[in-house]
């Protein structure tokens, strides 16, 4: 995507300058009266700051893509989770998530396409928490809640401990980072995916047992 902006920066810088070119040439043939090639030459020097401005947005589109500064504290939002709960083996946390051979897991995303993989995460995370919602008759259809306040309203119930509504919004920070547009780097993402899973996980079993005791 930042390649396709630098080239349509590009393309509009260069047909800027040629129109920049077009006027002055206009100008120096001195066919026009003094009034006409006074407004030719302010729209000249309009179009050179364009032109200018297009060609620097185009180097910054152009250079390797910073990433942003995304702090997850993999531990503490682990024994956030862990919380009265058993951990589930981490070998088999994204097992579940695969139901066609032909779909990447999140696990496989990372490093590939770390957009994409924390997309899939907030999006399995706000199925399995709608998904609990249904099955414990908390209606949320009429109103268009986000993962956080439908976590807020099953926390309210006391059909998920509270302990877990710091972790999804630790969890649910860095993947809407990621879906505004943010590159996320690949050990922040591989961080997230793996609490992430863990944290479907326990949905799950609460979408499964009908509550986390």
């Amino acid at each position: 995507m930042r390649k396709d902006r630098a080239a349509y920066c590009i393309a509009v810088g260069g047909f800027l300058a040629l129109l920049t070119a077009g006027l002055l040439y206009l100008v120096a043939q001195n066919r026009m009266t003094p009034e006409v090639n006074q407004v030719l030459v302010i729209i000249a020097g309009m179009t050179t700051v364009a032109a200018l401005t297009a060609f620097q947005q185009s180097v910054e589109n152009s250079a390797s893509p910073s990433f942003v500064n995304v702090s997850f504290n993999e531990v503490l939002v682990s024994q956030s989770l862990a919380d009265g709960y058993t951990i589930p083996d981490p070998s088999r946390v994204d097992e579940a998530k695969v139901t066609e051979p032909w779909e990447l897991s999140l696990v496989q995303l990372v490093g590939s396409d770390n957009s994409l993989a924390l997309a899939k995460l907030r999006m399995e995370l706000e199925r399995e928490l709608r998904h609990i919602a249904y099955n414990n008759q908390t209606d949320i259809s009429s109103r268009p809640l986000g993962v956080t306040r439908i976590a807020q309203e099953l926390v309210s119930r006391n059909i998920l401990p509270p302990t877990w509504l710091g972790a999804l919004k630790e969890i649910t920070y860095v993947c809407n980072q990621a879906v505004h547009g943010t590159e996320i780097p690949d050990d922040i993402t591989a961080s997230v995916v793996r609490v992430g899973g863990q944290l479907l996980e326990q949905l799950r079993s609460v979408r499964n047992n009908g509550g986390t005791s």
